[in-house]
């Protein structure tokens, strides 16, 4: 079990599509996200893939853990936010629009909510909040340029098979979430049921 848990998530020389609820489990564990119950999609074709989704409050990186530096935050995730990241099981298509998968969430604390926020690619929606975090500080370039190359690094484990995640301003609190929507497999979408998790921003 340990040998599964490792070795083939940091030496697979590209990544590969998760082959189960169990490895999908383990990929978001690995980056350090929280997974909710399993969830399945429904569709014409009578296929019925598995999805699981997960968050993390920050302040986080998936893949990283705290990226502070030199006692400044660049962190993806921060302070009462919740990153969001869904991981469909089997091979999906992972081109043009990818804003298919939503997230509804209530925060038990302050009373706020919100029902469908959108999803992107998982590792470009890191990276890119990553870099909106740099500019506020005044980190030398060289020092900003070796945070992501260990963060795209990191994220080398993530498939290109239709996972998505998603940065939402919860506020501090318990937050109830439901991640849900639509994939494509070729020509056909699915519509994967809420995966449903609690997480304290």
């Amino acid at each position: 079990m340990t040998r599964a848990l490792t070795n083939p998530i940091r030496t697979q020389p590209a990544p590969v599509p998760v082959d189960g609820v169990e490895a999908a489990n383990r990929l978001l564990r690995y980056l350090g996200i929280t997974t909710f119950t399993p969830t399945v999609g429904l569709s014409t074709d009578l296929t019925f893939p598995v999805a699981v989704g997960g968050a993390v409050a920050g302040p986080y990186t998936p893949g990283i853990g705290n990226l502070t530096i030199a006692n400044m935050s660049v962190n993806a995730v921060r302070g009462g936010e919740v990153f969001y990241g869904f991981l469909p099981v089997g091979v999906f298509a992972d081109f043009g629009d990818k804003s298919g998968v939503h997230v509804a969430w209530f925060n038990a604390s302050t009373f706020r909510g919100g029902l469908g926020a959108p999803l992107a690619g998982l590792t470009d929606t890191l990276i890119d909040a990553v870099s909106r975090r740099v500019p506020s500080t005044p980190l030398p370039a060289g020092v900003y340029g070796a945070a992501v190359s260990r963060l795209k690094r990191s994220l080398r484990v993530v498939p290109s098979n239709g996972v998505r995640g998603g940065l939402v301003d919860t506020g501090q609190g318990v937050v109830f979430c439901a991640v849900y929507g639509t994939v494509r497999r070729g020509r056909t979408r699915y519509f994967f049921l809420p995966s449903v998790g609690v997480t304290r921003a």
